[in-house]
């Protein structure tokens, strides 16, 4: 389906502002506080607006339709004549980029269900994307041209693309704050606990962060043990048959050129050459399957980060290496987590192994952080428990946009650099 589909078919143009599409738009905000998009219904907007069909589909082709629109409508009272494109790359750019990141706040405060919605359907709906991407677009320009701005002034050092390091920042805001409203993570329990922690990690991204002062390093001390303090059990259940072994090598090798929504379990059974009983058998539905592979995958990542704590820390490039190891992802690992990172929103019981993944990460990450602090490794910064949360999805949503092809991040090998060497930044600094 072409992007612009739900445009042809709108019986005519509208611009938001009579009575029949405020009603609407009312009643799908107010609807989506409590109930998914995926299960919400015309009905029960044409209900809650107190409208007929006939008035819904003289303005709207479907309720994907009306988030567009609503989308625009949220941006346009957010953000108004003080975005940050509208003025020019300097002080001023980067006293509106400040004040965005507080329009930002208030926006996913008031209207944090629509963006919810559009972010869970952007993968799988392409008008939802396209006009989300248009917004995302119009942040990593802005951003983009203050970095370029900073590092011709001599103030910032030169590193990765400017417009890929503005997608990194501004695809991190974007899932930091998704998942404080959706209540997702614990470490960061509100949308206002992520604030402090960005503008850290922007000052990292964009000037190499802070220096540890001088004298306050520890030589003593075992970093290692310290940071291994917190670290969590890492699950990953083995399936022992040969006939379930069977069903999921086959996922694997037709996830490489399939979409888990493309895939089918007759697609499944081919490949394997399995009976429909067996496959139910071991597996509910091509999703609880995939699950298992995810289980599998998400464990070497998740020990992979935690060799970060065996790694000499006061070593640049060692921890580089380690942080480059943990990032790369090739093969049957990397697209069972291609699909995992674009699904999960979505599929709650995917969505609480991936959760689950991510604390282990973050548990992981905090220890090392809160260890290095103490030992004078890395400078004193935001508290380390939402810190660690927002930097880990900041990378998280990176390597879902470039595993997806995203503009700006579509070269993975020059992503996974830019991400290491960020990462060193937000945690060490510059030495």
């Amino acid at each position: 389906m072409a992007s612009s589909s739900f445009v042809r078919r709108r019986p005519r143009d509208y611009d938001g502002s009579s009575s029949a599409e405020l009603a609407v738009f009312r009643a799908t905000e107010e609807l989506l506080t409590s109930t998914s998009l995926q299960d919400l219904t015309v009905a029960q907007i044409l209900e809650t607006a107190g409208l007929s069909r006939a008035n819904f589909y003289h303005y709207f082709a479907n309720k994907y339709d009306v988030l567009v629109a609503l989308l625009g409508r949220v941006f346009d009272e957010s953000y108004g004549a003080d975005a940050p494109w509208s003025s020019d790359p300097g002080r001023d750019r980067a006293r509106r980029m400040g004040s965005s990141l507080e329009h930002t706040l208030d926006m996913w405060s008031r209207h944090g269900a629509v963006i919810c919605a559009v972010i869970e359907h952007m993968h799988s709906k392409p008008a939802v994307a396209a006009a989300w991407q248009r917004m995302f677009e119009q942040f990593v320009a802005a951003v983009a041209e203050q970095i370029k701005f900073e590092r011709a002034e001599g103030r910032a050092p030169d590193g990765a693309p400017a417009e890929m390091l503005a997608a990194m920042l501004v695809g991190g805001s974007e899932r930091a704050f998704y998942v404080s409203t959706r209540g997702l993570d614990d470490r960061l329990p509100a949308a206002a606990s992520v604030t402090t922690s960005l503008s850290a990690i922007n000052e990292a991204a964009i000037y190499g962060g802070r220096t540890v002062p001088k004298g306050r390093r520890k030589k003593s001390g075992d970093a290692a043990e310290a940071s291994r303090e917190l670290l969590p059990a890492i699950d990953n259940p083995a399936v022992e048959t040969e006939t379930a072994q069977n069903i999921l090598e086959a996922m694997r090798e037709l996830l490489l050129t399939e979409t888990l929504a493309e895939l089918s379990v007759a697609k499944i059974l081919k490949q394997s050459n399995t009976s429909r009983a067996s496959f139910y058998f071991y597996f509910r539905s091509k999703e609880d399957a995939f699950v298992v592979l995810f289980r599998q995958a998400a464990a070497d990542i998740v020990a992979a980060l935690t060799a970060v704590a065996d790694v000499d820390r006061q070593d640049p490039s060692a921890l580089l290496e380690q942080v480059g190891q943990w990032l790369h992802l090739d093969g049957h690992a990397g697209a069972v987590i291609k699909n995992a990172v674009h699904e999960w929103p979505r599929l709650p019981e995917l969505r609480a192994e991936y959760l689950a993944a991510m604390n282990a990460m973050e548990t992981t990450l905090e220890s090392i952080i809160v260890a290095d602090r103490a030992r004078g490794l890395a400078p004193a910064g935001p508290p380390a428990s939402e810190y660690t949360a927002t930097l880990l999805w900041t990378i998280e949503r990176t390597i879902a946009g470039s595993l997806a092809g995203e503009t700006h991040l579509d070269d993975i090998d020059a992503v996974t650099d830019m991400v290491a060497r960020f990462m060193y930044a937000a945690i060490y600094g510059s030495r």
